[in-house]
């Protein structure tokens, strides 16, 4: 049914259960299961670079290194062909790009508990991405 899923990853609950719902989904299609983690490098991302003396996109992406180092590790011994990428801009353009450079089936994302400012002021990369994306999207809760 599936012959490649993407799903999007960077370490957190959210992204753990959706990794988990693709992972399955893979082996039970034996599909290719590609796990990108994205740098956001728009929105309160861009600001916080941009006054701070810290390097935040630097040190984000240490951490989506160190997530999908970890996802690698873990799913190295098992019978799945995972592939592991790190993207930088808007999640949900990137997830779009990714999926439509992929020739993806499926994509994978975690339900996360917003509250109502937060969806208003970010924004839900789920429904952003539903209007571009060329195949089906699984949005994975507990």
């Amino acid at each position: 049914m599936f012959r490649k899923i993407l799903v999007a990853y960077d370490g957190s609950s959210y992204s753990q259960v959706a990794l988990d719902q693709a992972v399955e989904i893979a082996r039970l299609c034996q599909a290719e299961l590609h796990v990108i983690g994205i740098v956001q490098t728009t929105g309160a991302a861009a600001l916080a670079e941009g006054v701070g003396a810290v390097d935040v996109w630097g040190l984000e992406r240490k951490q989506i290194e160190a997530a999908l180092e970890s996802v690698s590790r873990d799913l190295g011994g098992q019978a799945l062909n995972v592939v592991t990428s790190v993207r930088e801009g808007d999640p949900a353009e990137e997830i779009v790009f990714s999926a439509i450079g992929l020739g993806a089936d499926l994509v994978v994302l975690g339900h996360t508990n917003k509250g109502i400012f937060a969806r208003w002021f970010e924004g839900s990369v789920g429904a952003k991405i539903l209007k571009e994306l060329p195949c089906s999207l699984l949005i994975a809760s507990r």
